[in-house]
């Protein structure tokens, strides 16, 4: 079937403008409601997501301060005490002597044979006490050679008699004094 239109031309092109102008006037307020719409969605998206953030916020807080109370009270009782151990033993190792540096220079002046059996130090006075087993009486006056000629780290050194009154076999002892470098 074929329409025929009978309208002058100029009337043809007035309803047709017409026709478009009304499709545009549609799409325009759809566009608009749309817009609208999605505006006001965007609006009310954004004041849920405040009132959930500082919701969020003071839930963090209240959690935040009631974990303080309880769990860090724990906590810093805990790690005071650790701090307190640590620094316990830094005083003790700051206050105790350094024995490493005696008998490094201590051993090289023991001649061959010659055992100690004690070896005690007194760090206020700096005293050193030495006791041991020599096969001769040489090796006893070695001993006390060697501690008399390292001047730098012993010094005072007595010679008790009965060290060197039997020629083997000897129990012997020594008392010394050392510089404080030595055992700082």
């Amino acid at each position: 079937m074929k329409i025929i239109n009978l309208l002058p031309t100029a009337k043809q092109r007035e309803l047709r403008y017409e026709a478009m102008y009304h499709s545009l006037l549609t799409v325009f307020w759809i566009s608009m409601f749309s817009f609208a719409l999605v505006f006001a969605a965007q609006v009310v998206t954004k004041v849920y997501l405040q009132f959930e953030a500082q919701s969020i916020a003071e839930n963090i807080n209240r959690v935040t301060s009631e974990v303080n109370k309880q769990d860090n009270a724990a906590v810093k009782a805990k790690i005071t005490a650790v701090n307190n151990l640590i620094t316990d033993f830094k005083n003790l190792e700051d206050t105790n002597p350094k024995w490493s540096k005696l008998l490094k220079a201590f051993v090289p002046v023991v001649p061959e044979g010659v055992h100690i059996e004690n070896l005690r130090v007194n760090t206020r006075d700096l005293k050193v006490d030495i006791s041991g087993f020599a096969p001769t009486r040489d090796s006893v006056i070695a001993l006390y050679n060697n501690i008399l000629s390292d001047s730098k780290d012993f010094n005072s050194i007595d010679y008790p008699f009965e060290n060197v009154s039997k020629p083997a076999n000897i129990n012997f002892h020594f008392t010394f004094y050392v510089d404080r470098s030595i055992i700082q």
